[in-house]
């Protein structure tokens, strides 16, 4: 069978996480970096390497008719870099929608002001993982009182409705989600609750019991298509599998050599994208085969239900009778 999802599939990305250091200040109890980070080679962007990418990726845009998107440090936080609006600056001025994560606790209001003088008004991912200070900063790993210091900053001099907090629920207490939802109630921002996931095992504790135990599955994709539509690109050039890749288990290639476009189509990437979206055995060694986002026989099928229910559209006669 032929995966649907891979007629849609392009030879160029249309969304990059780009490390441009690749330092956190947090230490989150679901996060594998405090683990990972002593392992790997960290260190910062050079920016001759940032705006060769940011240009090619503006000129892929243009040739295919796409806005292109992108963020930052997709194991980092953004805002440590203290010249962040620059970084974001040259992205804008060359039509690239940017877009931005963070646990805020970096994110002052120097930082912030910086921003909106650069012209940005692209939306804001913000972690806060519990609401209550002793809950907030055990999972976390930052000082609570700061960190909504800055968010608060945030609040009161830019759109609310471009601002997503995300709670990720690690061993919260009784109440702490009603407590969590009550607090940002009187605000505009969007809300999003979630359950940790394991970063395709890095978190052991955190894998599902039933992928835990396989040995081996049959993979029909990615359930956000990240493979497909993103590339990860580290601080140095080299480009991982995707966001979860945390472990940077699978390199595509080097864009600092070869560009995006070299990297996207590398044989590398051709093998894995195969190996996720052909429904073939594969040893649960596979990345893929230890993550809660890949889809399995089952989860191919509701997910192309889900699709086609979303297009369907009820005529609005009907609607108003329902």
């Amino acid at each position: 069978m032929v995966n649907p999802y891979l007629q849609n599939s392009r030879n160029y990305p249309v969304k990059l996480i780009v490390d441009i250091h690749s330092h956190c200040n947090g230490r989150c109890t679901m996060c594998p970096y405090p683990t990972l980070a002593p392992k790997q080679t960290q260190g910062k962007m050079s920016w001759d390497l940032y705006t060769a990418i940011v240009d090619e990726f503006a000129e892929l845009g243009l040739q295919h008719g796409f806005q292109p998107q992108l963020t930052y440090c997709y194991m980092g936080e953004p805002f440590l870099a203290e010249d962040l609006s620059i970084y974001v600056s040259y992205a804008i001025k060359n039509n690239i929608e940017v877009y931005l994560n963070t646990n805020a606790a970096a994110m002052t209001p120097k930082q912030i002001d910086a921003l909106l003088a650069c012209g940005f008004d692209g939306k804001f991912h913000i972690s806060v993982h519990g609401i209550t200070p002793e809950v907030y900063e055990r999972i976390m790993g930052l000082k609570f009182a700061p960190a909504m210091k800055n968010i608060h900053y945030l609040l009161d001099n830019y759109d609310q409705s471009k601002i997503c907090i995300r709670g990720v629920d690690d061993g919260w207490p009784n109440g702490e989600k009603q407590r969590w939802m009550d607090y940002w109630a009187d605000y505009s921002v969007k809300l999003e609750y979630l359950p940790p996931i394991s970063r395709c095992g890095s978190v052991n504790r955190l894998l599902p019991h039933k992928i835990r135990l396989s040995k081996q599955t049959r993979l029909y994709g990615c359930r956000l298509h990240h493979p497909l539509v993103e590339m990860v690109i580290l601080f140095d050039g080299q480009a991982v599998m995707c966001c979860q890749d945390m472990a940077r288990e699978i390199i595509w290639g080097n864009v600092a050599q070869h560009g995006i476009t070299g990297v996207w189509n590398s044989s590398v990437r051709k093998k894995t994208i195969d190996l996720l979206y052909s429904g073939k055995p594969i040893s649960k060694k596979f990345l893929c085969a230890r993550c809660e986002q890949a889809l399995g026989p089952t989860g191919l099928v509701q997910s192309i239900i889900q699709t086609a229910w979303k297009k369907i559209k009820i005529p609005q006669k009907i609607h108003q009778r329902i």
